[in-house]
């Protein structure tokens, strides 16, 4: 029998949060006026006050009812079968009141998952729930009534006419096999795609329960498998770019012992889905090391659980999640690396087996203050890590910009780190333009100081808003008249990368300023949380 699961699934499946790509992508925050945080909605929900609109009576709702409630006065929305009164939520919405009539007095689940995916609705509206959504037509609903029971009748006739139906469509999984001597198991995935890397897979192995997950374009693979017998978990994965091979080698923890089979299938076993519609899925991470990055920004080390093996892609970023007075709250982070030294990193992040944050903790904030509280050897939920971003458009660029705010710098970490140290290209010019309120806010200011020194070929620029008098740089806010003498025309450059990252207003306005300096979409890349 099959051990407890490995992962803690959670719907809605993820997408990224950050929608890495055009400079139109991404989900779009407003500022919240005083009083309305989700610490506030948190608050308003345990407060006792009705927020169904129906004194807390259970309705079954018709879609012809639930399309009545369709002004920001009066709003429902159905979002997994399930009708919540937003109205009270309006103010509190991140997205601002607009991006949430865009799915009242309606089915707004697709248009939920398309912006927040990530988001547990279930929990956050939990205290808005009016009902159950009927779908049923009309006339079924009519009949129901009536109806007691349906008898079946039997023979021949009874059979529904098979004929002309089509065998389900949908892209083949790829094909797997396995081998084994008398010491090691070798699980084989075939992918034959020439994008893969060690990075798209991720291991879970806990006792003998096996997931392997691999992302393979833009579909997902999954083997499920509970093993004949049990396997050491420091296993070797391997991928072969020419071929998309993919080698998941183990070894048996009994030596000698012949395997009849590769084991049992399990519940997700030999699935390929478009990646948008998998399942979010977590584990139990244990923080291995704080320590400060400025006053208010710590950097985090995290190991994932023994068996388990994750490696984080170039740009990606996972979710974090905690229960905070009753409800599920969710945030992303940017994966970094430890330092920009050479001589600092981690051997363990190659291996899958830790990643590294970095955080800063807003004491007012619903998340972070329980991070902030986080020492060594506590446990935090941790999941698939999630994104989009092209390593090619990196390595295909002749002159790389930055433009970040405040943690909007942790996207740029390890751009740096490949772009400049891994990747040894000398014709690669990189410039970043870091924008802080004072000089104590600048995050790994020292280690970017020691790289332009270092490095003729990497820039950066620190803009303050609230400099003392002992500050001689630039200052301001992000400008054209900024940008213009730091972004390189198009007769400078054909092969130009820009990023942003920071605030969503500052991230905007780099979008803004950037196609009217003549920047194109194909060469600009936003980071939106």
């Amino acid at each position: 029998m099959a051990s407890r699961s490995l992962l803690t699934p959670q719907f809605p499946a993820p997408n990224s949060q950050q929608r890495q790509g055009g400079a139109s992508t991404g989900r779009n925050k407003v500022a919240l006026r005083p009083g309305h945080s989700l610490m506030d909605w948190i608050r308003l929900g345990r407060s006792g006050k009705d927020l169904t609109g129906t004194g807390g009576k259970i309705l079954n709702v018709t879609p012809e009812e639930l399309a009545k409630h369709n002004k920001q006065e009066d709003a429902w929305i159905a979002v997994r079968g399930k009708v919540y009164n937003v109205t009270p939520y309006m103010d509190f919405h991140p997205g601002g009141v607009d991006e949430l009539m865009r799915g009242v007095g309606k089915d707004g689940t697709q248009l939920f998952d398309e912006i927040h995916k990530w988001v547990n609705a279930e929990s956050m509206l939990e205290k808005c729930f009016v009902g159950k959504l009927n779908t049923e037509s009309p006339r079924k609903r009519g009949s129901s009534a009536s109806r007691k029971s349906l008898t079946i009748p039997n023979g021949p006739a009874a059979l529904p006419n098979l004929n002309g139906l089509k065998p389900p469509s949908g892209p083949t999984p790829p094909r797997h096999d396995w081998f084994q001597n008398d010491d090691r198991v070798t699980i084989v995935v075939y992918t034959k795609s020439k994008e893969m890397k060690p990075e798209h897979v991720i291991v879970d192995l806990k006792g003998r329960e096996l997931l392997l997950t691999a992302f393979i374009n833009d579909h997902t693979f999954t083997l499920h498998t509970e093993l004949q017998a049990e396997v050491d978990s420091d296993y070797e994965v391997k991928v072969q770019q020419d071929t998309g091979k993919v080698d998941i080698m183990a070894q048996k923890t009994v030596s000698g012992k012949h395997w009849s089979s590769l084991g049992s299938p399990l519940s997700r076993n030999n699935t390929f889905i478009s990646t948008k519609d998998r399942t979010i899925a977590y584990r139990q991470c244990k923080l291995l090391s704080v320590s400060p990055v400025t006053h208010d920004t710590k950097l985090l080390c995290v190991a994932l659980p023994e068996g388990s093996r994750m490696s984080v892609p170039l740009g990606y970023h996972i979710h974090i999640r905690h229960e905070i007075e009753g409800v599920e709250v969710v945030r992303s982070y940017t994966v970094v690396s430890p330092s920009f030294s050479e001589n600092e990193q981690d051997e363990r992040v190659k291996q899958g087996k830790v990643f590294y944050l970095m955080i800063k903790i807003y004491q007012q904030g619903a998340l972070t203050p329980w991070i902030g509280k986080l020492s060594e050897g506590d446990t935090l939920e941790v999941s698939d890590y999630d994104g989009n971003f092209l390593v090619s458009r990196l390595t295909n660029c002749s002159h790389l910009v930055m433009l970040a705010a405040g943690t909007g710098f942790t996207p740029m970490v390890r751009l740096i780190q490949e772009a400049l140290v891994n990747d040894r290209n000398a014709n690669r010019c990189l410039k970043l333009m870091f924008f802080n309120k004072k000089t104590e806010d600048i995050l790994w200011k020292d280690q970017l100081d020691v790289l332009s020194k270092e490095n003729v070929r990497f820039t950066v620029e620190y803009v303050l808003s609230e400099p003392d008098e002992n500050w001689s740089g630039l200052t301001g806010r992000i400008s054209e008249a900024l940008l213009k003498s730091f972004i390189p025309t198009e007769s400078e450059t054909e092969k130009l990368l820009v990023c942003a990252c920071g605030p969503t207003p500052f991230t905007k306005e780099a979008i803004r300023l950037s196609t009217d300096l003549g920047v194109s979409e194909d060469q600009f890349h936003a980071f939106l949380g």
